[in-house]
């Protein structure tokens, strides 16, 4: 039976995969900063942990009655479904504006990345000198990657594959975008055609490298959270900070950072970069970008979020 709490927990979960999946579509902007931003951060790589571990391990077993109720299907299907919404539903849109309007999209979403860093930062249990180390380490890392120039590759199923499984490890680093790297990858423009045409044996291949990557810095990324929780989170933040550079709204052809011209569009840009800000704020105020580690009713999950902040 559905209750007013879980109505509102997968609203808010479909609002949640829409907006992680509208961002996988801009290059330079990471679902993982969304994911990271809305506080499902955790749950997500856990439950990557267990479809690429206990799951397939039960169903190898025969026990597939356990292996079902093991997945969190109430965080999982709210989640895949406005993924599924955004990626395939606003593909020609996104492909539009950033064609036609890239200042001003890329103004918004400079907004949102630097307002998502302003609030995580709180989540901090304060700021030491190593955590702030970690911190500059990670902008520098990420603005160094970010700044990168484009490789010239030819399309191949083993390029595909590699892609795949390369954007997948961008996809849950919030900061790092997967739609960067398939740029600099020089597989961009191959994808996205794969997924406007819908190209299942291109998507397949994708799919496969993601799924690949997933199963195996899933696991690296759960253990130093448990682990190193704070650490961690310092250096994510400068992660997200550091991919600011990736999509910085006036950038020449060749992709690197310019001065902008005083013009009115450039203080239609500044707006809307404040207006990213402020939908920031306004999220965290209305209770979505804040930590639900209640979205996955696991006891081992809940022993490991209370591990961390012991």
């Amino acid at each position: 039976m559905m209750t007013p709490k879980t109505n509102h927990r997968t609203g808010r979960l479909l609002f949640t995969g829409f907006s992680m999946g509208f961002a996988d579509l801009i290059p330079g902007v990471s679902s993982g900063t969304i994911a990271f931003l809305y506080g499902i951060y955790q749950e997500l790589i856990y439950t990557i942990r267990l479809l690429t571990g206990a799951v397939p391990k039960l169903v190898l077993r025969g026990k597939f009655v356990e292996a079902w109720k093991l997945i969190p299907f109430h965080f999982l299907i709210p989640l895949g479904i406005g993924m599924a919404a955004a990626v395939f539903g606003m593909v020609q849109v996104v492909s539009y504006l950033l064609e036609s309007q890239t200042v001003f999209i890329w103004s918004v979403f400079f907004g949102l990345v630097l307002g998502s860093a302003f609030v995580i930062r709180k989540r901090m249990e304060g700021w030491t000198t190593r955590r702030v180390a970690l911190l500059l380490a990670g902008f520098a890392l990420t603005f160094f990657i970010v700044n990168l120039p484009e490789l010239d590759t030819v399309s191949s199923p083993l390029i595909t594959l590699g892609t795949g499984a390369i954007a997948s490890v961008a996809m849950i680093l919030p900061g790092i975008s997967g739609s960067l790297i398939m740029v600099l990858l020089g597989q961009y423009e191959h994808i996205i055609d794969a997924i406007s045409s819908l190209d299942i044996f291109t998507l397949g291949l994708f799919a496969v490298g993601i799924i690949t990557g997933l199963a195996l810095f899933a696991r690296l990324l759960s253990w130093l959270l448990h682990n190193h929780h704070s650490a961690v989170i310092a250096t994510l933040t400068g992660v997200m900070l550091g991919s600011l550079g990736a999509i910085w709204p006036w950038q020449s052809a060749a992709g690197a950072i310019v001065a902008p011209e005083i013009s009115w569009p450039f203080a239609l840009a500044i707006i809307l970069m404040v207006g990213g800000f402020v939908i920031v704020l306004f999220l965290e105020r209305a209770g979505i970008a804040k930590e639900h580690v209640s979205d996955v009713d696991s006891k081992e999950f809940k022993r490991e979020i209370k591990t961390q902040h012991e």
